[in-house]
């Protein structure tokens, strides 16, 4: 099952407080990227997988999508996105990527933004995705960067000018990654 650490209430109150639970995509350091990568969304299904607060299905029905579906894992972050919501063409589901099967040829854009990370079965969800697009659609995403799941070296306290090991010893490392 996907890691849903979303609906543990100390970690949730947490959430809260960041600039991107505050302020939205505007708050989010990565949107710029992201939304210089979207296609013009004028008259296309969308959805996007880990909507957390429903911010970017808010968003994409602004930018003319007809219809956008928003999927997470977390009952809190599903709960607050359906509370700020009011458009009938805006639908949230409790799901699990790990095990979500997507109607074909169904989107004109899958996004997802800092969710992607959390499964362990990539390759089926990707392969789910790649179905449920339409031809010509297009998939959007982001994940966390390995640099904040690398093994830390407990003892770092300096630079690596000052002869100090790096603060993550294996960045390069292929693998599995956790972090706490």
């Amino acid at each position: 099952m996907t890691q849903n650490i979303y609906d543990n209430d100390e970690f949730f109150a947490g959430y809260l407080r960041l600039p991107r639970s505050v302020a939205g995509l505007e708050g989010a350091p990565e949107w710029p990227a992201l939304r210089a990568m979207l296609p013009d969304l004028h008259g296309r299904t969308v959805l996007d997988l880990g909507c957390g607060f429903g911010w970017f299905c808010r968003w994409a029905r602004e930018q003319g999508a007809a219809y956008v579906a928003g999927i997470d894992v977390s009952e809190k972050m599903l709960a607050r996105a359906r509370a700020d919501t009011q458009d009938d063409s805006i639908s949230y589901t409790l799901a699990d990527m790990e095990r979500i099967e997507l109607p074909p040829q169904s989107f004109g854009l899958v996004y997802s933004s800092l969710a992607l990370h959390y499964v362990e079965e990539l390759d089926r969800l990707m392969a789910e995705m790649h179905r449920a697009l339409i031809a010509g659609g297009s998939l959007v995403v982001s994940v966390e960067h390995p640099i904040y799941t690398a093994p830390r070296n407990p003892g770092w306290t300096g630079d690596a000018a000052g002869g100090k090991s790096w603060p993550v010893d294996s960045y390069l490392d292929e693998g599995p990654r956790s972090t706490d």
